[in-house]
């Protein structure tokens, strides 16, 4: 009995030990990817705090948009609009935030519905949908909470900014030649 509950406290003093190594592990990565989330900036852009009326006020316009789209076409510069405000919201959110996670949804939508006036085809209507509603949810402070997996959403979102900056140059080019 005796060598049994020595046995036993070993046996836990390892899982402690085992334990400790796994959260410190864990939180050195969180770390990396929050520091990571952070340097993945568009530049040549300028940062202005998100304003939520405005933010509402663009999904309703897109939303409008998405119900008649025939329009789309003649609202392509208010969508460059809204896609420029949009980058300077996300360029000064922290990461990761509601405000960051809406204004890559609403830069998002508005390149969607670019992406119709070029090419008019239901995906981008039903992706422009969708980031809409992604939208309206983080400005809501809907699926905002603390844990892990923000951190990893903010490169995702960074990312995706990105990836919609790239994608607003390929149809700056392709909006020219359809003119």
């Amino acid at each position: 009995m005796r060598v049994s509950g020595v046995l036993m406290v070993g046996v836990l003093i390892a899982a402690a030990f085992v334990l400790y190594l796994t959260s410190r592990d864990a939180t050195e990565s969180l770390d990396a990817v929050a520091t990571v989330s952070a340097d993945l900036r568009e530049e040549g852009v300028a940062g202005r705090p998100l304003d939520r009326t405005a933010a509402q006020r663009m999904i309703t316009a897109m939303e409008a948009l998405v119900a008649a789209p025939d329009t789309i076409s003649g609202h392509v510069d208010d969508l460059k609009s809204f896609t420029e405000t949009a980058a300077a919201w996300a360029q000064a959110a922290a990461s990761p935030s509601p405000e960051l996670k809406a204004a890559v949804a609403l830069r998002s939508a508005a390149g969607e519905l670019r992406e119709y006036s070029i090419h008019p085809t239901p995906t981008p209507l039903t992706k422009a949908r969708r980031y809409l509603d992604d939208a309206r949810a983080a400005l809501a402070g809907e699926g905002v909470g603390e844990g892990p997996g923000l951190a990893t959403d903010a490169v995702r979102d960074r990312l995706q900014n990105l990836q919609r900056s790239q994608q607003e140059q390929q149809q700056e080019l392709a909006e020219e030649l359809n003119r």
